[in-house]
């Protein structure tokens, strides 16, 4: 079969994204194989076509009027496993489900993944935004990338660090956006390994339930349940895990402006000790976008048209049933204002916006 037999025009593309808005895409094209994706992308640029490269439609929101160009959704297969010592070297297509990656290595004691379960999208995706969450992100144990350099139209191997992992982020997604399409990631995991319980909520987890050395796949379960509580796990039955997660990056500040935020506070008969705050790099403190939302007067449940803030945690924007991207754009837009009117800080969204205008 040629590449041109596997093409599919005026595709939906909001069914295959969690947040289910946007329009279609002028042509598809499931990726099985490289020979496939290397015949997309020579297709593409025959035609002057613009080029998206879709996983698992996690962290997408689609333009109302959808994709001009060709969408290829990445479908690579296959996970190889190598014990080496106390080490286990995991190597994925890019197309693989990440939640099943990290359920299959919690439930073995392969510890690394553990708290970054319940998180929707495909492997591929994990180098690109960084992933992570509960003090746990994909740079801790990401060994290379396999991709396609399109700038060299060749396929080549990236170690960690050439990856330029920073908090959320990547050389993928800022100095280098668009120039890779990752086809494989390898990673490398501890064998009988202590998981990683850094994060407050999920201490007070296991200190509530008197468990000390909890297994992966304890904490996976934790995870999961606490996940489950703020409409984090993806479940058609609940409208409030309808969004791509959180949709804004925990924000990071100088000493300084953490003092200047706290006398805001004061001014809205808030203590300043009442603010989520973590120790972020280079001395940085993090904050909790989602309590800086809330302060800013955009509750859990908040209604925007077809769409709003989860009723679980304010820092998802739902669709509620027949939403659509502009909607999500404005509410966006709208938090944004709110929070840095309040507070001076930007908020940084997570999501990637496909189809909109530069």
């Amino acid at each position: 079969m040629t590449f041109e037999d596997s093409l599919i025009e005026n595709a939906p593309l909001a069914p295959m994204t969690t947040l289910e808005v946007g329009g279609p895409a002028r042509y598809f094209a499931e990726v099985t194989a490289i020979d496939m994706l290397l015949a997309g992308v020579k297709w593409a640029r025959q035609r002057g076509a613009p080029l998206f490269v879709l996983g698992g439609g996690s962290n997408i929101v689609v333009a109302d009027r959808g994709f001009p160009g060709l969408v290829l959704r990445m479908s690579l297969r296959g996970v190889e496993t190598r014990l080496d010592g106390d080490e286990v070297h995991i190597t994925a297509g890019a197309g693989e489900e990440w939640d099943a990656l990290v359920g299959h290595c919690a439930g073995r004691n392969w510890s690394g993944f553990e708290c970054m379960s319940g998180i929707p999208g495909r492997v591929g995706a994990t180098p690109i935004q960084n992933v992570g969450a509960y003090g746990q992100e994909t740079a801790e144990t990401l060994l290379s990338v396999e991709a396609l350099d399109l700038a060299a139209e060749r396929m080549v191997e990236l170690e960690a660090s050439d990856c330029e992992f920073g908090y959320r982020t990547s050389r993928f997604k800022k100095r280098d956006r668009g120039r890779f399409i990752i086809t494989r990631v390898a990673y490398r995991l501890a064998v009988n390994g202590e998981p990683a319980v850094r994060y407050p909520e999920l201490q007070r987890y296991f200190a509530d339930r008197g468990i000390d050395r909890p297994s992966p796949a304890q904490v996976r379960e934790a995870v999961l349940e606490i996940r489950r509580r703020k409409a984090m796990v993806i479940d058609p039955r609940d409208v409030d895990s309808r969004s791509v997660g959180s949709f804004f990056v925990n924000p990071t500040v100088t000493r300084d402006e953490f003092e200047v935020i706290k006398r805001r506070l004061a001014k809205l008969g808030v203590r300043g000790d009442e603010l989520p705050a973590f120790p972020g790099s280079d001395g940085r403190i993090k904050l909790s976008a989602a309590w800086l939302i809330e302060q800013a007067g955009i509750k859990r449940g908040y209604a925007f048209g077809g769409v709003g803030t989860s009723t679980k945690h304010a820092l998802a924007i739902v669709n509620r049933g027949g939403g659509a991207a502009s909607e999500v754009m404005a509410l966006k837009e709208l938090i944004q204002k709110r929070v840095l009117e309040a507070f001076g800080v930007e908020l940084t969204p997570e999501p990637v916006f496909v189809g909109f205008d530069e």
